[in-house]
């Protein structure tokens, strides 16, 4: 059996001047660099506190500031160097400001994973590369892998994988019959997915 732990990066962020107005500044400079605060960092060590998270073959984060920043703790913890890969980042969103968007731009994501806006990604562009990656992990020697990811990637995942509903705010999860999750989405969150033959075989929400 393999493991693989997805792990939504921790918050709040620290507040920085620059970016207060973060609808109208280049969302790619903000979405890279969003820090976490020291609340944040408090919020990630937690995650040193799962016995599940202590034996780890290999964390893997997104390329951005606040993921790597989530993930240095259980790296530590393991004696492990974090590993990037674009393939786990944030969602491409097409546009240079958050202004930019449609306001129900996520909803309508998840109610047609073809829709995207300007040169920026679909849903089905975001799992096709996941899941280009997560087949590489599951064809290689590590059976404990921890990925340290973005709200978006994740929800996406679970949507194909469970029986799934998000009104925007409370997501809802079922696999073979059972309630997994039914709350806000929260900074840090741990899913447990296992896998025997490549083929998943159970999901959980890991609380702490």
């Amino acid at each position: 059996m393999k493991t693989i732990y997805l792990i939504r990066h921790s918050a709040p962020f620290i507040e920085i001047e620059n970016y207060d107005d973060y609808e109208n500044v280049l969302w790619d400079d903000y979405n890279r660099n969003m820090i976490l605060s020291s609340e944040g960092e408090e919020n990630a060590k937690k995650l040193c506190k799962l016995d599940e998270l202590s034996h780890l073959d290999a964390v893997y984060a997104a390329d951005s500031f606040r993921a790597i920043g989530t993930a240095k703790y259980v790296a530590e913890l393991n004696n492990l160097k974090i590993r990037l890969d674009k393939r786990i980042n944030e969602r491409d969103l097409g546009v240079k400001t958050i202004s930019e968007l449609p306001k129900n731009q996520t909803l309508d994501s998840f109610s047609n994973k073809d829709y995207k806006f300007g040169s920026g990604e679909s849903l089905n562009e975001v799992d096709n590369r996941f899941n280009t990656f997560l087949d590489e992990i599951l064809n290689s020697e590590n059976n404990r892998v921890a990925l340290f990811i973005h709200g978006i990637i994740m929800m996406s995942f679970l949507q194909n994988n469970t029986d799934f509903s998000f009104d925007g705010r409370i997501m809802r999860l079922v696999f073979h019959d059972k309630e997994v999750y039914n709350d806000n989405m929260k900074n840090p969150m741990v899913f447990r997915v296992d896998f025997e033959d490549n083929k998943i075989v159970n999901i959980e929400y890991i609380d702490f």
